[in-house]
């Protein structure tokens, strides 16, 4: 009988100490997943950005481009806060070009419990200008 007992206490006591530990390692997997979902979302907003940029012609086309990619991460529900856009003109050999760069910090809403640090994911996109875009 008093074998039975100790063995109850001893899977009590194992699951006292485990179940803080597995819920950590589900917290952290959950972060980790939204650190990556907020990557794809800058990329994407980046690549947009650039693209609708590239597009247009004149002084409203980076204005544009910037609208496009906060329209881009609005809609799509992105974990990003703080977020910065900045796109500018260049060129590449003979090529006109425009650059993205988005980048924003992720929200950590829910995860205080694990002690992360801020983290601010960035990214970048470069398209090249239509050249026909505006002729007759």
């Amino acid at each position: 009988m008093k074998n039975d007992q100790i063995e109850r206490a001893s899977i009590t006591t194992e699951s006292l100490v485990l179940a803080p530990v597995i819920m950590m390692i589900f917290l952290f997997v959950v972060y980790v997943g939204k650190l990556s979902e907020a990557s794809f979302r800058v990329t994407r907003a980046a690549d947009v950005a650039a693209r609708v940029a590239s597009q247009l012609q004149g002084t409203t086309a980076l204005q544009s481009g910037e609208g496009a990619a906060r329209t881009d991460l609005l809609l799509s529900r992105s974990p990003c806060r703080n977020v910065m856009i900045h796109l500018t003109r260049g060129r590449q050999g003979r090529l006109a070009t425009v650059s993205a760069m988005v980048s924003c910090t992720v929200r950590k809403s829910g995860f205080s419990l694990l002690s992360v640090p801020n983290r601010r994911v960035t990214a970048t996109s470069t398209e090249v200008i239509d050249f026909y875009t505006g002729r007759p």
